[in-house]
């Protein structure tokens, strides 16, 4: 960490509405409120406080490790961090736990944490056993960030026994300090036999397109670095925002040591009352060596009939998706190219203006996975790639984001990774279609590493 972010964490330390100062606060108010006797569950009272500027991440950063989460969006409008488990709860289910205010008061919506497996029938690889159950997370305390307003909240829980333990979160995070430490390095290692193993993926995909069974399948890979000692998750999702600032930005940490993130381009779904925005992400190039090269990049994906085809088919699935719950939609007419920090894409926005009634949920359902990260017919893509992929994608290109009373922002979780202690697991994937050629896709795949291969370098 820099000196200057370092200076940025701890401008406010003192100030009247410090983040230590308003956890102390909370922490009193919280102590003076009669303990919860467990008997209204499932619910939690919701108490929150405005806060002084500060940099979220840094704050993150000093938090309690173990259960931390965190998600900014592609705007960077948007921020939330949240430390703690006050409850767990199927997507959907969370609706019913109630939320209350200890005045009776309006307040706005609590933010939940959304991490859902790619695949949830596919049995989990032990890798991924830690994060089975958070599918929906409401934090024990919440930083959130809207536009220029900061404000801090906790969530107490029903349960018996949870003021005490909120109580004693809260002094923690006020005692909290965010300190510079040595990041250690990355060594990557071995592919092996690797792009072996993925050009007869590659093949058997394209035998499956042949036989007339699908038009379409997105095979991912792994890639794996091992660090010179712990990894900090915090730390490395700064990293890597610093050097792609385009994306969503996301962190599910499932106990000491274990973690997942990454900083991904493409949205599922976003809401906002009863408009409804995705948008298919599809076709891809590497970013040009200077202005000329990253043009003509840019211009041949636009002019490449494999690669719009390949769009095509994820617009189509996310139109369909999106109608069933819509009142009236808006197709993009033409992709425009999205420019990231190691590759471009292709992308199509779409708007609906949803029917009354309809739940984030409900769009979760309908949407994921697309054919972006899945293939189509999408119910014989995921058939086959349980057959064709050796490994469980865990949480990889599966939903992640934050949903509230009062809106929601889903990505998709690609240009991503898992930590395992010393080590990092990075995933990457490409489309294949009639035409795709496997040392191709392996080079498409390679550059959609490259932001975990600088952290290496």
């Amino acid at each position: 960490m820099s000196t200057g972010a370092s200076e940025r964490s701890t401008q406010h330390l003192d100030g009247p509405n410090s983040p230590a100062r308003v956890a102390r606060i909370l922490a009193s108010r919280l102590a003076a409120m009669p303990a919860p006797d467990g008997v209204r569950a499932p619910g939690f009272v919701r108490l929150e406080m405005p806060v002084d500027a500060t940099d979220i991440l840094s704050w993150l950063r000093a938090a309690p490790k173990g259960a931390r989460r965190y998600f900014r969006d592609r705007s960077a409008r948007l921020e939330a961090a949240g430390v703690g488990v006050a409850h767990r709860a199927d997507f959907g289910a969370h609706d019913l736990v109630e939320q209350r205010s200890p005045t009776g008061a309006s307040q706005r919506g609590s933010v939940w944490f959304l991490a859902m497996p790619f695949d949830r029938a596919r049995p989990r690889e032990d890798a991924w056993r830690a994060f089975a159950d958070d599918h929906c997370v409401l934090p024990v305390v919440e930083f959130r960030r809207d536009g220029e307003s900061h404000a801090l909240a906790v969530n107490l829980s029903d349960d018996a026994g949870a003021r005490d333990a909120t109580i004693a979160l809260l002094e923690r995070l006020a005692e909290s300090r965010d300190e510079c430490a040595i990041e250690p390095a990355l060594v990557r290692e071995s592919d092996g036999d690797g792009e072996a193993a993925w050009t007869r993926s590659v093949r058997g995909g394209l035998d499956a397109i042949a036989r007339g069974e699908l038009r379409k399948i997105v095979l991912a890979r792994t890639r794996r670095y091992h660090a010179s000692g712990a990894l900090d998750p915090v730390t490395v999702l700064a990293r890597l925002a610093a050097r792609e600032v385009r994306g969503f930005r996301f962190l599910v940490e499932a106990g000491a040591g274990r973690a997942f993130l990454g900083v991904t381009p493409e949205r599922l779904v976003s809401r906002s009352g009863r408009i409804a925005r995705s948008e298919a992400v599809a076709g891809t190039r590497p970013r040009g060596v200077d202005t000329v090269a990253d043009r003509l990049l840019g211009e041949s994906l636009m002019a490449s009939a494999k690669d719009r085809r390949e769009h095509e088919l994820v617009i189509e699935r996310v139109r369909e998706a999106l109608a069933s719950h819509a009142s009236s939609l808006r197709v993009e007419t033409e992709p425009r190219l999205r420019r990231l920090a190691y590759v471009q894409h292709l992308v199509t926005r779409v708007t609906a203006d949803l029917r009354p009634g309809t739940t984030d949920a409900e769009l979760v359902s309908a949407l994921h996975p697309t054919p972006a990260v899945a293939g189509a017919p999408v119910a014989r893509a995921i058939a086959a790639l349980r057959e064709l992929e050796s490994f469980d994608r865990g949480l990889y290109a599966g939903p992640v984001g934050v949903v509230s009373r009062d809106g929601a922002e889903i990505a998709v979780a690609i240009r991503s990774a898992r930590l395992d202690g010393d080590s990092l697991t990075a995933y990457a994937g490409a489309g294949i279609v009639d035409g795709s050629d496997p040392a191709d896709e392996w080079r498409e795949t390679g550059h959609k590493l490259l932001a975990f291969e600088r952290l290496a370098t």
